[in-house]
């Protein structure tokens, strides 16, 4: 029996949806119960859909989902690790959330054909976001966007990439780039965020100082006065 009422998107999973560009042929690695690309889909916001997931068992209730809201004509159900059973022609838009930083990192550096303008990528790390980043970078991806959550008691970066080169360099210029992306302190989920990287930061500072790394130490402490005056908690500092 199809379901009338639509579901709403957790603001995880909604930020991840407001990235996706109108119109565009979608992938969701790591679809868990496809909620994304099904509500993408109900909504008129898509024109078809892949979900994909590594495990059988999310997948059948991506199936079900899928059947629930009665979006077989859009949405494929597919078993694939990562993007191994994805091709370019199926997807502009990709989305993979809710996965660490380095499993992210490797299925987009797995899938070649994504190193393509106009392939866009909407990441969200579960953690190890520095090392994503620094994926990023190094393989020539660009950040162009990039805003924090808060969903439950957890805060995360959503980011939009695409194949760069340029943008990838400009970022990399930035000193701060890795620790907190292109996040700023224009809401309070963004000064939060800044304000737990600055935390950490501080605590890996004060271990370098420890052995003896003052010059590094220096370069973590000035990203963190930075990110802790955007963040609003330049007098907490010490």
């Amino acid at each position: 029996m199809r379901e009338k009422t639509l579901f709403q998107l957790g603001k995880r999973l909604g930020l991840c949806a407001a990235m996706v560009r109108p119109g565009c042929r979608l992938a969701d690695i790591g679809t868990d119960h496809g909620y994304l690309p099904v509500w993408l889909a109900k909504t008129g916001a898509i024109l078809s859909a892949v979900a994909a997931d590594v495990r059988e068992g999310p997948l059948q209730s991506a199936r079900q989902n899928i059947e629930r809201y009665g979006v077989q004509d859009q949405v494929t159900a597919r078993l694939s690790d990562g993007l191994d059973l994805v091709s370019a022609q199926e997807a502009d838009d990709i989305v993979i959330a809710g996965m660490g930083g380095e499993l992210i990192a490797r299925l987009v550096d797995r899938a070649v054909w994504l190193r393509d303008p106009q392939k866009h990528l909407i990441l969200q790390p579960m953690s190890s976001a520095e090392d994503l980043r620094a994926f990023l970078l190094e393989k020539g991806f660009g950040v162009f966007r990039e805003e924090a959550v808060q969903e439950d008691s957890h805060l995360y970066s959503v980011m939009l990439v695409w194949y760069d080169p340029d943008q990838a360099a400009r970022c990399g210029r930035d000193l701060s780039f890795l620790h907190r992306g292109l996040v700023d302190g224009s809401t309070p989920q963004g000064k939060a965020y800044l304000a737990g990287r600055a935390a950490s930061l501080r605590k890996r500072a004060n271990g370098l100082r420890h052995t003896g790394e003052i010059a590094q130490a220096e370069a973590l402490e000035m990203i963190c006065s930075r990110m802790e005056q955007e963040a609003g908690e330049g007098s907490a500092a010490t």
